[in-house]
């Protein structure tokens, strides 16, 4: 157990670290959205395409992954929207941000520093494809359900409701890394010396930062909402998402140990941190601050219990 606690102790402690920064005021809380923006629009993106250049095309793209990451996650999608509309009468709109937050994981704040500790050498491809998961299946399905739901008084189609996530999918920077350090890879392109090692500077800060960031960004949130649709979402979050990568992973064919163990690592991670901005536009901003607060603190048993398991 002691050694488990060594794994995720340096994490949460980093978490911890950015909420008294700011708690404490030695670090402005405005200054908290700009780190969370190097690490979005640049120190990930050069992390994630620096990895992929340097690797072979035909190992960055593992089907199996995919299609277990990528089912497990709708699966906890639907179980969010279905569960939140059978038992609170959520309307379509309400039950997909809950869905979005059963089934969206923080990878690239909380995920990938998680497997830098558990791993000697991380699978950054479990890593990308987990982003590509997220960020082109899930989470547009989920937002054209909401905008679909919201807008169905006023006309809104499937159709447009469509198009505007694509464009906003289409403009994700780590979407856009993933994609260039595909082609990259596949056309075996030798980056210069100095580029490389720029890209692997900005690399190495982007967990520490990123889990500062996390901290930082929990000092405004508080408890507020029904503590039934709440545990619902943390419950189906922390317990319902990695339970399924494990179902899937014994029903389908079987494939790299390693990625096995990144999938339900990355699904035991808590809800991405933008999720109140998310829900806020939809007017949820209160309760979804308050899941994500008792997610991301509960998640510290529930990751040290998932590596004890698994490890």
């Amino acid at each position: 157990m002691l050694a488990v606690l060594s794994t995720t102790a340096p994490i949460f402690l980093l978490i911890a670290l950015g909420f008294i920064a700011v708690r404490t005021r030695l670090m402005p809380g405005d200054a908290i959205p700009g780190l969370g923006r190097l690490v979005m629009y640049i120190a990930m993106p050069a992390l994630i395409f620096s990895t992929l250049t340097r690797m072979e095309f035909g190992e960055v793209i593992d089907s199996t992954y995919l299609l277990v990451y990528g089912l497990g996650s709708a699966l906890a999608l639907a179980a969010g929207i279905g569960l939140s509309m059978l038992l609170f009468r959520d309307s379509i709109a309400a039950g997909g941000v809950k869905g979005i937050g059963m089934a969206m994981s923080n990878s690239a704040f909380i995920g990938y520093p998680v497997l830098i500790q558990v791993f000697d050498d991380p699978p950054t491809n479990a890593f990308a494809m987990g982003l590509m998961v997220e960020n082109m299946l899930i989470l547009p399905l989920a937002l054209v359900l909401i905008e679909y739901g919201v807008g169905r008084q006023n006309g809104t189609t499937l159709a447009s409701a469509w198009k505007s996530v694509i464009i906003r999918v289409m403009k994700n920077p780590l979407i856009i890394a993933i994609v260039a350090g595909l082609i990259a890879s596949a056309l075996e392109l030798q980056l210069p010396a100095v580029v490389d090692q720029s890209l692997g500077m900005l690399a190495g800060v982007a967990a520490p930062i990123a889990l500062f960031v996390v901290g930082g960004s929990l000092v405004n949130s508080s408890l507020r909402g029904n503590v039934s649709e709440i545990g619902l979402v943390v419950v189906g979050k922390l317990a319902l998402h990695p339970l399924m990568m494990v179902l899937l992973i014994w029903l389908l064919p079987d494939f790299d140990p390693r990625l096995q163990l990144a999938a339900v690592l990355m699904a035991a991670m808590p809800m991405m941190s933008i999720y109140p901005i998310i829900g806020g536009n939809y007017g949820y901003r209160n309760i979804c601050a308050s899941t994500l607060l008792v997610t991301t603190v509960a998640s510290f048993v529930t990751i040290t219990l998932a590596l004890k398991l698994l490890l």
